[in-house]
């Protein structure tokens, strides 16, 4: 199929499938990079309970480091 849909079509409804093809490629980006600053405050929050002693500054770099090779 392609990236933005999973390999297995029914895995989405068909309103969703419909929805991501009538998506412009700049609205695609748009939710991946919101959805990878998610992953980076959601990340951040699980480090800062672990280090309370960190920096916001430590904190956002080991969460964007811990994400860098996230899926690959």
């Amino acid at each position: 199929m392609n990236d933005i849909l999973p390999a297995d079509p029914e895995a989405l409804h068909p309103l969703q499938v419909e929805g991501f093809r009538r998506m412009s490629p700049a609205r695609k980006l748009q939710m991946v990079a919101d959805l990878y600053a998610a992953g980076i405050c959601l990340r951040a929050a699980g480090l800062r309970l672990a280090h309370p002693d960190w920096t916001e500054d430590e904190l956002q770099r080991q969460a964007r480091r811990s994400l860098l090779h996230a899926g690959t």
